[in-house]
């Protein structure tokens, strides 16, 4: 049952009351008719000004209206039977919104943040019952429309049948409407509600393509599009695995790798790959889903064996990865998985940073001695690494020198450090390797003008803890101290094009050979 309306009952009430006692009075027999009290009560929102409805960071619904603008809610009371539905309108702030009886409310002051809670419950005679509906209101006396929408999703593709979740955003943050309206090129091929969601529909042709538009409702014409391919079930037949990375071919990973997607082609080549199952000969070394392989981080080395198998036809395709222990390599192709950058540190007003580029990270340094010394020290932000000085004794990082880059402005000195701290066999490790500055154990000038700093695990000393012996070490710290860089008074830039091990300075040397650099030892 639906009001809109206040209903004053006190009267008939009372009335009602003293009827019933004279009742009672004349014949003992008679019986009391039963009341029906109020179990909820649900305020109600026009058609017209659902779109307009978002949802602040506690999940509470608002309403943003103007300056002056009103609107008329109702309220819905169950059950439909009750026995006495009077109601109050309340607004917890008539300053910023006020409402009738009759549950209109209007818009009076706001500038975007102000906000009153509009309140719809039983009347006085039920007011300890805890039953009532709210919304809040948000006002504000000038519009602020939408400069740019943007849409994002966890895929651009969906079969048919399925269903993927947009999400929108609006700039500016303060926009008045948060809310868009949602369209599609085609329904024959996929719908979208009100909410973002797009459902694909059943198609003839294997794939589809249908673009959803996102609409600013303030008349602002700013709109936002993604363009989704629709696809048909189509069931594998047959799969192929990329051989290039497996251990077969010599090619091992390192644990900071984190993940990899493997190359496979399939027969039909535009088949319903999700339908693909994938297995893990030992997911303590890695785990499998959909062709994403996810290595361990907890120090598990070896070969993992991964598998995919057709369903329909059980025609299989695998590849042996191997997880090598020792092999640190950082190369800072992947924007979103990298672990090695500068330690972010400051002082004297000054702050370090970096910024990656695709294949080197530049590091800002901070001013360690006001007008004298900068420094920016560079650092592995996994939780672990494991080394092993037996497999993979030389540890180097490819950088520029600021004693090269800078020497024109003054710079003359630089003290370069590899620093950490870990346990190897049941002894602990720490403090620089070689035990003081600048104790790397080759360094070699490359044509670019980059450097590439050695250091020797298996022959050099950490100032605590002597020489690694040849098995797996896990450290907890590990990281370039790259520190007193004298003497300029103002902070400066250096890169850092990799970090990793080698087996043998021959497999360094063949690597930067590999990237086109020639270089004096």
């Amino acid at each position: 049952m639906t009001y809109q309306l206040y209903k004053k009952f006190g009267g008939i009430l009372l009335a009602a009351i003293s009827v019933a006692m004279v009742a009672c009075q004349d014949d003992e027999s008679a019986e009391l008719s039963q009341s029906v009290y109020p179990e909820s009560i649900t305020l109600n929102i026009p058609e017209e000004v659902k779109p307009l409805i978002y949802k602040d960071e506690n999940g509470t619904n608002v309403l943003p209206l103007l300056k002056g603008e009103t609107v008329q809610l109702g309220c819905t009371i169950l059950p439909e039977n009750v026995t006495f539905n009077e109601v109050v309108w309340a607004s917890s702030d008539t300053n910023v919104a006020e409402v009738d009886p009759n549950g209109v409310v209007k818009a009076v002051n706001g500038d975007g943040s102000t906000y009153s809670v509009i309140q719809v419950s039983p009347s006085a005679f039920y007011s300890g019952s805890g039953i009532y509906g709210t919304l809040k209101v948000m006002v504000s006396n000038e519009m602020v429309k939408a400069e740019s929408i943007s849409l994002s999703a966890e895929a651009d593709q969906v079969y048919m049948g399925e269903s993927l979740q947009l999400q929108y955003a609006i700039l500016p943050e303060n926009t008045t409407y948060k809310t868009v309206k949602w369209s599609t090129s085609d329904e024959s091929v996929a719908t979208v509600d009100e909410n973002g969601l797009v459902t694909a529909q059943i198609i003839d042709a294997n794939t589809e393509t249908v673009t959803i538009t996102a609409s600013a409702l303030d008349g602002s014409q700013v709109y936002a599009s993604k363009q989704l391919t629709i696809m048909k079930v189509v069931q594998p037949e047959d799969i192929t695995i990329d051989q290039s990375v497996s251990a077969e071919q010599n090619y091992v990973w390192a644990i900071t790798d984190k993940t990899v997607k493997l190359p496979y082609t399939t027969v039909p080549a535009d088949c319903t790959t999700s339908l693909i199952e994938w297995t893990s000969s030992n997911e303590d070394i890695a785990t499998v889903n959909q062709g994403v392989v996810n290595f361990n981080q907890n120090g598990v080395f070896g070969d993992v064996t991964i598998t995919a198998t057709c369903p329909e036809t059980g025609k299989t395709s695998s590849i042996k990865l191997r997880l090598e222990e020792g092999l640190v390599r950082e190369l800072f192709h992947d924007e979103n998985n990298y672990t090695w950058y500068n330690a972010k540190q400051s002082g004297n007003g000054t702050d370090s940073s970096h910024e990656w580029h695709d294949g080197y990270l530049t590091v800002t340094t901070y001013t360690q001695t006001a007008g004298t010394k900068q420094r920016g020290d560079f650092k592995c932000w996994s939780p672990k690494t494991w080394l092993h000085a037996g497999k993979y004794p030389f540890f180097a990082i490819r950088m520029d020198d600021v004693a090269d880059k800078y020497k024109d402005e003054g710079v003359t000195a630089r003290n370069i450090n590899l620093d950490a701290a870990g346990t190897c066999g049941g002894t602990a490790f720490s403090g620089n390797l070689g035990g003081s500055n600048n104790k790397y154990k080759y360094n070699y000038k490359c044509s670019d003008g980059s450097r590439v700093f050695v250091y020797d695990l298996s022959t050099q000393s950490w100032a605590k803890g002597g020489v690694l012996p040849g098995s797996v070490a896990e450290f907890t710290t590990l990281q370039f101290k790259y520190a007193d860089i004298a003497t300029i008074d103002h902070q400066i830039q250096y890169n850092v094009y990799w970090v990793q091990t080698f087996k043998t300075l021959g497999d360094l040397e063949a690597y930067l050979d590999k990237e086109g650099l020639t270089y004096e030892k």
